[in-house]
């Protein structure tokens, strides 16, 4: 496959690239050693760690429950647990959990196959094309050493089961153009992607764009090639899809979806630019980005002498533009973390896939390998120490992060309704949970999908034993993402609700904020207007 001229070796560098490769596969070999143990930390672990968690969790049980998929009593009265993604996940979730029993072990326990098996696929993907046990094991380590796919890939979210079935479709489309067919049969495995977040498109696309490409090459009219059939048959069947979940839901799939998805007023530039800092900030991200996206480029040139002979299929360019594509869609949509799954599955193809190629040139190769050992120790012992500190070491019964649950026992003895920012404290609290994903509920408000009028009715009326913030009520903002849900209603909070308590926690989570807020009802306004 390399087709490089062979350069000579000497004993020495024969050596130190014999121990280079070693010092890589030691490397990698860590890292994914390090995924294990925080998966099999979060699967021994009962309480949110992500915020959002328990939101999906909640959303998981209410399908047991018998309430529809889409059904608009999720966003018109309370718990007001949403399903704001395409269902393929909550539904294999649900089923998982009437099998095994509810928390969060089912949906973790779901992401964590889905994140190994794309390991798995990735580098079964790599020993095709190469023939090579050993790059197959690279890309798979590769995969699994990313500090985002450690941390979302072991969390009750819908990310890991969506780039899983994306995998499988790259591997099978793959296989048929190897075969010089189209890869009909990749299309379920594309489509179930969408089916489990509708913004995973980026492989039937990339497939599509591939096939587009190598009409083009044999001079095929665009109206006549493979690639707008194949489009015709994947997109068509996502259309099919799309109309057939928002007719079943009466239109409240498009709310759930659509509007509480993606909002300007919820995803500032400013939000979308620190979001994009935590991918391209990572030196390991960054070098293993630059080396993936060289080697993708040789799918789309020719060496000199070969411009007119028939190239055989390369995954070079496939992968490429699912590297391209994904990363493009990850800015495009808010650029949360979890976006950067599919260019980093690609990133962890390209490079084992392009360090085979030029296996004609040693020197090359080994300074390559050289880079990444020496990058990629940097990142296990600096990037990784805070996800080794969050999941493992403070991840225990006893972590501070559960004062706040401490705290809103303490101000709700009588286990009635609570409104708070968290609905994992709630759930490890035991109390009853009256809005279950605020952040969803203020891409809803910042798309005026969603007014919180019964909220407001249920603080004037003093419904909620006590109210927990992640600010003061007063600096609550109508241009503040993060509390749409709510700001509508501070002076009706600040009427009839006082501040009782501030709880501060010394350990650092990412995305949890160290201070909760806890307000309780004003007693004299309750004497004064008492209420059922």
């Amino acid at each position: 496959m390399s087709g490089l001229p062979q350069q000579s070796q000497t004993p020495r560098f024969s050596l130190f690239s014999r121990l280079t490769a070693c010092a890589l596969g030691l490397v990698l070999a860590v890292a994914a050693a390090l995924f294990f143990a925080v998966a099999w930390r979060m699967l021994a672990y009962p309480h949110e760690v992500i915020v959002t968690e328990g939101a999906i969790g909640l959303a998981v049980r209410s399908l047991t429950d018998g309430l529809g998929l889409y059904d608009p009593a999720r966003w018109q009265e309370a718990p007001f647990v949403i399903i704001h993604y395409t269902p393929l996940y909550y539904l294999i979730t649900a089923a998982w959990v009437m099998v095994t029993g509810g928390g969060l072990f089912a949906g973790r326990w779901i992401s964590i196959l889905a994140t190994t098996g794309a390991a798995m696929v990735a580098g079964h993907l790599v020993r095709k094309e190469t023939g090579r046990v050993g790059l197959g094991l690279m890309a798979s380590a590769l995969w699994l050493s990313f500090y985002q796919v450690v941390f979302w890939g072991t969390t009750q979210r819908v990310d890991a089961l969506g780039t899983f079935f994306e995998a499988l479709g790259l591997l099978v489309f793959a296989a048929g153009r190897r075969r010089g067919r189209t890869g009909y049969l990749a299309l379920p495995f594309l489509v179930a992607a969408w089916g489990t977040k509708q913004v995973m498109i980026v492989a039937l696309v990339a497939a599509t764009l591939d096939l587009a490409l190598e009409d083009k090459r044999q001079g095929r009219s665009i109206f006549r090639g493979r690639a707008v059939r194949f489009a015709g048959a994947g997109f068509g069947a996502l259309a099919a899809l799309f109309a057939g979940l928002l007719i079943f839901s009466g239109g409240g799939f498009w709310t759930a979806t659509v509007m509480g998805t993606v909002s300007a007023a919820a995803d500032p530039p400013w939000v979308i630019f620190s979001n994009a800092e935590l991918f391209f900030g990572s030196p390991w991200n960054m070098v293993v980005f630059m080396m993936a996206s060289i080697f993708a480029t040789l799918g789309f040139s020719r060496r000199p002498g070969q411009e007119s002979k028939p190239a055989a299929w390369s995954p070079f360019r496939l992968l490429g533009l699912y590297l391209w594509l994904g990363l493009a869609l990850a800015i495009a949509t808010d650029a949360n973390l979890p976006r950067f799954f599919p260019p980093m599955l690609a990133m962890a193809m390209l490079v084992p896939l392009g360090l085979h190629h030029i296996a004609g040139r040693p020197r090359l190769r080994a300074a390559c390998m050289a880079i990444l050992v020496f990058t990629g120790s940097l990142h296990l012992v600096y990037e990784m120490r805070s996800l080794v500190r969050e999941r493992i070491v403070t991840l225990e019964d006893q972590n501070q992060r559960l004062l706040f649950a401490a705290a809103a026992t303490r101000h709700a003895p009588g286990g009635g309704p609570v409104l708070a920012q968290d609905a994992g404290m709630l759930i490890s609290a035991g109390l009853p949970v009256t809005m279950a994903d605020p952040y969803v509920f203020s891409i809803l408000a910042g798309n005026d999908a969603w007014r919180p009028d019964i909220l407001v009715d249920g603080i004037q009326r003093q419904r909620y034993e006590t109210i927990i913030l992640n600010r003061p009520a007063e600096d609550l903002n109508p241009d503040e993402w993060t509390t749409l849900w709510i700001a509508p209603a501070r002076d009706e909070l600040l009427q009839h609700y006082r501040l009782a308590e501030t709880v501060t926690i010394d350990q650092e989570w990412r995305f949890l904020e160290p201070t909760r807020y806890y307000y309780v009802p004003r007693e004299e306004v309750t004497a004064a207007n008492p209420h059922p």
